[in-house]
């Protein structure tokens, strides 16, 4: 009879970390005010792990989840992250510089670690919460910023020159540092272990994101396969030249492919569908929008996944790197790019009407016969077609245009201009403007107001149920803007 034994213990850090690194990812979505769903959370866990090697140690990947999790919610919603130095996020932390903090820590620097750095809480919060002067708080933070800096220092990190802020970001990553180990999660959940639970970050943060329902205990258990994603994908980099930026929306409304805008001058698309790329780009080269010198093309393959948070994993960044090296007119296993066609007689709205252009004409044609769906007003007209709608539009010159579009019954900006130069990223040519958006739903809103909170107002409007309406709504009161909506 063969003898039993346990199996080994599982050494991939997306396994013997899952939990960790599920509890960071979800506490960083809140933080970024994402709502942490169950797709979210399993695309921004993807992204992250999709990042790490398997030998990256448990806090080391807790930590590195954090910075990647930030990442992933500005790209999804075509922000720069704001407030952190992101070339210190890939360095390690050291275990001593948090053992250097634990050692320093009074009653009341453990409560700064806890409260201001951990949770976020300003110093005019915790004035409250302590009941402690501010004067006594500054000087006690103060404490903890040279501690962190001296132990750097000692570990030979010139941090003596770092600003203030830069210090601070590496203080929230230090008052999250759980070294471990820690005790069984029911145990945690039970309250039997509170003095563990005041100093270690992973299980504070795990028992209130359980306790309030935000993830389930099943979300913290390891799938017994596949817990790594292993999706390998191939893109091609599109970069645009400074003075061919405002092309790239154009291209984006055109494209019938997966594809990943990125900061201002980057456009990924899925080489997959190499024949429906190829075609895009020398439908957009040959109506100079943009001409070929404004554009270079890389083609990279690497692990990734497209989700509808946009294409996950680290190929986003690489192709910023690759494309650099390419040439301008040309695409990686395409070769140049063709030269405009001879000017047609006649305007034509963005790339449509080419004279001459069989297969240009035969997609106007197509896109023009596509039965309309008419409003209460003649200057918006929405006309569904791939995926979502098509929304043409003129307003007054000095307006502000909002554009939401509502994916599974949640609402997205799109765009919200931050004066009324932008909108020209639509125009057609013709006076007018004409934008394509993917969903269930779209609202357009002109204003020449200023925005509220747009992300506040979109987050509540989502919890009920007509979130466009409401928006519409609040809008409207608030605003006295011009509000259009359509639902499929």
């Amino acid at each position: 009879m063969l003898p039993i034994s346990t199996p080994p213990a599982p050494t991939d850090v997306a396994v013997c970390g899952w939990a960790g690194i599920t509890i960071r990812v979800a506490w960083e979505l809140l933080a970024c005010g994402a709502r942490v769903k169950p797709q979210s959370l399993r695309d921004a866990r993807d992204h992250v792990l999709l990042h790490l090697s398997p030998t990256t140690p448990i806090a080391h990947a807790e930590d590195r989840a954090a910075t990647l999790t930030r990442d992933f919610v500005s790209r999804a919603r075509q922000s720069p992250v704001k407030g952190y130095w992101t070339q210190d996020g890939a360095m390690p932390l050291s275990p001593r510089w948090r053992r250097a903090l634990e050692q320093s820590l009074t009653p009341l620097s453990e409560a700064i670690l806890r409260y201001h750095y951990a949770d976020g809480h300003s110093l005019a919060q915790l004035e409250r919460m302590v009941r402690v002067d501010l004067v006594s708080l500054e000087a006690s933070r103060g404490g903890l910023r040279e501690v962190v800096r001296q132990a750097a220092c000692d570990d030979g990190l010139p941090m003596e020159t770092w600003p203030i802020e830069r210090v601070d970001a590496l203080l929230q990553r230090l008052a999250a540092f759980s070294l471990g180990p820690c005790p069984p999660l029911h145990e945690v959940l039970e309250g039997l272990h509170d003095a563990h639970i005041r100093r270690c970050a992973r299980c504070d943060r795990a028992s209130r994101l359980l306790r309030g329902g935000v993830i389930s205990t099943a979300d913290l258990v390891p799938p017994k396969l596949g817990a790594r994603p292993t999706q390998m994908v191939e893109v091609l980099a599109v970069h645009f030249h400074p003075d061919g930026r405002k092309h790239r929306a154009t291209m984006v409304a055109e494209a019938d492919v997966p594809l990943f805008p990125v900061d201002e001058d980057l456009l990924l698309l899925d080489a997959e569908r190499e024949d429906e790329v190829r075609q895009l780009l020398i439908l957009a080269t040959e109506v100079a929008s943009p001409p070929r010198e404004l554009l270079r093309v890389a083609r990279l393959e690497g692990q990734g996944r497209w989700s509808q948070h946009g294409l996950l994993g680290p190929l986003a960044q690489q192709a910023r790197d690759i494309v650099r090296s390419r040439a301008w007119g040309t695409v990686d296993g395409m070769g140049e790019l063709p030269n405009p066609l001879p000017e047609p007689p006649t305007s034509r709205p963005l790339w449509f009407g080419a004279a001459g252009a069989a297969a240009i004409a035969a997609a106007a044609l197509a896109f023009w016969i596509q039965p309309s769906v008419p409003i209460d007003d003649s200057d918006v007209l929405f006309t569904p077609g791939r995926g979502g709608v098509w929304t043409a539009f003129d307003v007054d010159e000095e307006d502000r245009v909002l554009l939401v579009r509502e994916i599974n019954g949640e609402l997205e900006l799109v765009h919200a201009s931050a004066s009324a130069a932008d909108k020209a990223l639509w125009a057609t040519g013709d006076g007018g403007y004409r934008v394509h958006a993917m969903g269930e739903g779209v609202l357009l809103a002109s204003t020449q107001r200023d925005w509220p909170d747009l992300q506040a107002l979109l987050t509540e409007a989502s919890a009920t149920s007509t979130p466009l309406d409401t928006v519409a709504r609040r809008l409207t009161i608030d605003l006295d803007a011009d509000v259009h909506t359509w639902k499929l």
